[in-house]
């Protein structure tokens, strides 16, 4: 019986609606969540029901709009309120608190905590470059970010001491083009979790220039470039912004960048989009919670490295051949894996 649920069930209840939610909400939509839709008690009750618990959630310390419609309630949460504040970390601090999570992770040390520690580890990435992530995320983002890949963990474990030791570090690397890799030495000065992947942000001794570098397009392993010089090799200037290098061109550029890109990406990593490229890129929210992405172009490499890390969530809608572009490369993939018809 919906009159036997409890308060706090039914203030999650109302919680996670009003999160949901795309539009304020009037009492109609209301009536129907967990809790109040006891239809056999009196209206006015339900209604003083519904009172009390939004009051216990804004003295909890969410925010919650009214505006009338009609001479008609509507509700509606902020969203933003719920997110959490910026972490204000260093960038030295936020890679050994994240390793030390890491180390409880692969080591399944974590116990029951084993969820809340990757929530947290992912609010910690995410804060790399802005504000925090809510705690639930679909398990798509979550395989994707956690340690996916074996061999970005193996250059982490190099590159993540060498930067707090000031440290340079040597290794081959892979650009878009098809040449051979390079060696480079690079003065690490931070470490960024961004489009699915790590990136070292560092001076690259030859070139005599700052750079950045996808931890992906590393090939073979990362090593000290001097292993017997002593700490610290160099120092990080003091006007140095890590996030200069993803302030433009996101998705890189060239002659085979594709213009006026939008893809479609589905609710459940709709607000992941939002929380990235707020700010950045013209977005468009549906109703559902899904979410139009708005690209002026699109390097094909860079973007599709990028949505491939969304399986099942995502559609190109524009341009045309972009859209087959993918279904080629699609195509490709199942012919190369034996299924293909």
């Amino acid at each position: 019986m919906a009159g036997s649920v409890g308060a706090t069930e039914r203030q999650l209840n109302l919680l996670s609606t009003l999160l949901k939610a795309r539009a304020p909400l009037g009492w109609p939509e209301l009536a129907d969540i967990e809790g109040y839709n006891d239809h056999d008690t009196p209206l006015r009750s339900r209604q003083k029901r519904f009172e009390r618990d939004l009051k216990a959630l804004e003295a909890a310390g969410l925010k919650v709009s009214r505006q009338s419609v009609h001479n008609r309630w509507h509700y509606e949460l902020d969203r933003g309120a719920c997110l959490l504040p910026p972490l204000g970390l260093s960038p030295e601090q936020r890679l050994l608190m994240y390793r030390i999570g890491m180390a409880y992770l692969q080591g399944d040390e974590a116990g029951p905590l084993r969820r809340s520690l990757s929530s947290a580890l992912m609010k910690l990435q995410a804060g790399a470059g802005g504000d925090g992530l809510p705690a639930e995320l679909p398990q798509t983002f979550v395989r994707r970010t956690l340690n996916r890949r074996p061999a970005e963990s193996a250059r982490l474990d190099v590159i993540g001491p060498a930067l707090l030791d000031r440290r340079r570090v040597t290794f081959k690397y892979a650009g878009r083009g098809k040449g051979a890799a390079t060696t480079r030495t690079v003065a690490p000065y931070a470490l960024v979790a961004r489009r699915g992947g790590w990136y070292l942000v560092g001076y690259d001794i030859e070139r005599k220039a700052e750079r950045t570098f996808r931890l992906s397009r590393m090939r073979g392993a990362v090593t000290l470039a001097t292993p017997r010089a002593k700490a610290p090799e160099y120092e990080v200037p003091t006007d140095f912004d890590p996030e200069r290098s993803f302030s433009t061109e996101l998705f890189g550029r060239g002659e085979n960048a594709f213009r006026d890109v939008r893809i479609a990406f589905s609710a459940e990593v709709g607000f992941i989009i939002e929380n990235e490229f707020e700010g950045m890129y013209q977005l468009k929210t549906r109703k559902d919670g899904s979410v139009i992405l708005h690209l002026p172009q699109a390097y094909p490499d860079e973007l599709l490295r990028f949505i491939g890390e969304f399986p099942g969530h995502w559609q190109v809608q524009h341009p045309p051949e972009l859209r087959k572009l993918v279904v080629q490369r699609l195509r490709g993939a199942l012919k190369n894996s034996g299924r293909a018809r």
